[in-house]
């Protein structure tokens, strides 16, 4: 693409988190004048009652997500775009609408410039700004959150949350007791003495809320 032409932001429906079975594609009336791209972390920060400060333990890293604004005007500044519930509720039909087929909304991919972004919509709001005499709107802005999506068996294969060779931290809920706990880890309950001793836990059978459990890789557990 030659410097300088103007390339509109589209968006391509895909029936599976592998974005094969290509479906509508659809490119935005007014190209968005920016975006905003948010990271997150997520720590787990309860603490005992009566302690001051925290030195909160990773718990997760949500998707990515993405939020853009999207402009449909139909009071001739834009060429093309006279009918925008038309084109609103085509932009629906792709991002929105659940698809029989799937039993769930489409799978997006937003092609704009550099950015290539796998994802889901999240949310998205209308809002209608200005009207013909009938009451009919001519202007609307769609502010639209799009969540980043990674298939399946790719997030499985990188992150192995599951697996009995790594280190989990958990905090005790209620009910919890120390053989289930370790069952879910290592799926062996009869671990959980030497989890006992690792942590230094003397009463396993009276285990508090929110203590904190460090459940070491398997062949440490088992040293």
């Amino acid at each position: 693409m030659a410097e300088g032409n103007l390339s509109k932001l589209q968006i391509t429906a895909y029936t599976n988190d592998r974005f094969q079975g290509k479906g509508e594609s659809i490119t935005v009336p007014v190209n968005p004048n920016k975006y905003d791209h948010t990271f997150r972390i997520v720590y787990n920060e309860d603490q005992e009652q009566g302690t001051q400060g925290n030195n909160p333990p990773y718990s997760r890293t949500p998707p990515e997500e993405i939020q853009f604004e999207f402009l449909y005007d139909g009071t001739g500044v834009v060429p093309g775009s006279s009918d925008i519930q038309g084109k609103i509720q085509q932009f629906k039909q792709t991002v929105y609408r659940v698809e029989g087929q799937i039993h769930r909304p489409n799978f997006l991919k937003l092609i704009w410039g550099d950015l290539s972004f796998n994802c889901v919509l999240k949310d998205l709001k209308i809002s209608y700004t200005f009207f013909k005499p009938d009451g009919n709107p001519l202007r609307a802005m769609l502010l639209a959150t799009f969540m980043h999506v990674v298939e399946e068996r790719r997030r499985s294969a990188e992150q192995n949350h599951q697996s009995p060779d790594l280190t989990h931290v958990r905090y005790v809920k209620e009910g919890d007791t120390l053989p289930l706990m370790t069952y879910h880890i290592y799926g062996d309950p009869t671990l959980y003495l030497q989890v006992a001793k690792y942590n230094g836990i003397s009463n396993f059978r009276a285990l508090k809320p929110q203590t904190r459990i460090i459940f070491p890789p398997i062949d440490k557990t088992l040293s």
